[in-house]
């Protein structure tokens, strides 16, 4: 078992290896992704939509076509 006070030695050595440009660069992207999910979110609403209002319209020219 380590004494406290090596591992307190190792958290400080932990610590000191987290550069905190790593830290703002990880919620930079964090932030991006989180935008990238509404917009994703979104486009996914938009497309179920369109397809919900083309798909009665291409089955009623689809029947006047072969009728």
């Amino acid at each position: 078992m380590m004494s406290q006070k090596e591992l307190q030695k190792y958290a400080d050595q932990d610590y000191k290896l987290v550069d905190p440009e790593y830290i703002k660069q990880l919620e930079r992207d964090s932030e991006k992704l989180i935008k990238f999910k509404k917009y994703s979110i979104l486009a996914a609403f938009i497309a179920v939509i369109v397809v919900a209002i083309t798909f009665p319209l291409l089955r009623a020219l689809l029947t006047n076509l072969l009728n």
